[in-house]
């Protein structure tokens, strides 16, 4: 019996063990392959890995085929009303949340759509939104953490109760989540002295512990005695900051075609970057523009990022503000560890693409009504990485 036991666990052994290298062997011969046709290459410059990108990306372009699996939104029910969505995300069961700003509140729907709740309202207390912006989901608690106006962050539990109200010590434009209740935050700095951006670290009382990145923030204006708007200041060079995964974050200072990648400690873990020349304006752009404005050496290289649940980075480079709503963002897209996959096109309004589906705001100009919609993404599983 002992003898066969032996038999019975040096079989398995051997079995477990081939598996594994086969495994490992398949991996290490997918990315081999991966790099084989890849024409960029990858060096370490002051100990950082950089991945260096060609113009063209490894597999040319895509095309999302979408197919639209759920719409949320009419006017005959005030619960399914938006006015001016500023934000959509999802809990770990795929409830849908809704930064309904100019309702100031919170609307929670099922992932069939059906409102479920709403959480806040209009008010300066505990609990209420002036101006209902960013909004986080800690999936391990549900906790429910929204940025209101610049300087506030209200936390709510899962059942949509208020927590806390954390006032910041400056001005963010938007915050992820880190551990121990700290928040990984893009700050912004403007005074005499100073305009600029920053990614820092905040704890849950919004006192600042660290800073990571700073950069100034180059408006190329030249008014006298006008206000200048957010849409003048469309083609400033921007710091940009998402997250990959968790406790892992991507940003970029469209001055230089760029990405960082870090760590929710500030650690830089590699660089990715890509051959891409400098894009000047158009006479057109020259005469719209310089009338007021100091026009910038060049373009930025790009306006936001965005990630999917597979880890790949989405670059936004052509700039949508004040122009036609349905035009479609042009994206290139990167796998997390840097290479440069797609060329391709996204909705303009995209906020989510997870596990085979985008999650997108989108403007009915011909009823005037605001919608969130989710698309089936049919050829998902087709899209390397």
């Amino acid at each position: 019996m002992k003898t066969k036991a032996q038999f019975l666990f040096i079989t398995i052994f051997l079995f477990l063990f081939f598996l594994s290298t086969f495994i490992l062997s398949t991996t290490a011969r997918t990315q081999e392959s991966h790099k084989a046709g890849w024409k960029g290459e990858i060096t370490t410059e002051n100990g950082i890995k950089v991945v260096k990108n060609p113009k063209e990306p490894l597999y040319g372009e895509l095309v999302f085929d979408l197919e639209e699996d759920l719409s949320i939104g009419r006017d005959d029910d005030k619960n399914y009303l938006f006015y001016m969505v500023r934000g959509i995300a999802l809990d770990n069961q795929d409830n849908i949340y809704v930064t309904d700003w100019g309702n100031h509140r919170i609307q929670k729907f099922d992932r069939n759509g059906v409102y479920l709740q709403t959480i806040g309202r209009q008010g300066q207390g505990p609990g209420e939104f002036e101006w209902t912006m960013d909004l986080r989901i800690d999936e391990s608690t549900g906790n429910i953490y929204v940025k209101d106006g610049l300087r506030e962050i209200e936390k709510f539990d899962k059942q949509g109760s208020h927590v806390k109200k954390i006032k910041l010590e400056k001005s963010i434009s938007y915050f992820f989540l880190s551990g121990n209740e700290h928040f990984i935050t893009l700050q912004s700095t403007v005074s005499d002295e100073e305009i600029s951006k920053a990614i820092c670290k905040v704890n849950s009382d919004g006192e600042i512990l660290e800073s990571y990145v700073k950069v100034p923030y180059e408006m190329y204006y030249k008014r006298e005695g006008e206000m200048v708007t957010a849409g003048d200041l469309a083609y400033a060079y921007d710091l940009i900051l998402t997250e990959i995964e968790l406790r892992r974050f991507v940003y970029g200072y469209s001055k230089e075609y760029e990405l960082n990648v870090i760590d929710d400690e500030g650690n830089l873990l590699y660089k990715i970057n890509k051959d891409q020349p400098y894009q000047g304006f158009s006479a057109s752009e020259k005469r719209k523009y310089e009338k007021h404005h100091e026009l910038p050496p060049h373009k930025p290289f790009f306006y936001s990022l965005i990630t999917d649940s597979k880890g790949r980075i989405y670059i936004q480079r052509n700039r949508t503000r004040g122009e036609d709503f349905k035009l479609n963002r042009e994206v290139d897209i990167f796998s997390k560890d840097g290479y440069f996959l797609y060329k391709s096109t996204i909705p303009r309004g995209t906020y989510i693409l997870k596990d085979g589906f985008l999650y997108a705001y989108v403007m009915n100009e011909d009823k005037g009504e605001e919608l969130v919609k989710r698309y089936r993404i049919k050829n998902w599983d087709q899209i390397k990485y």
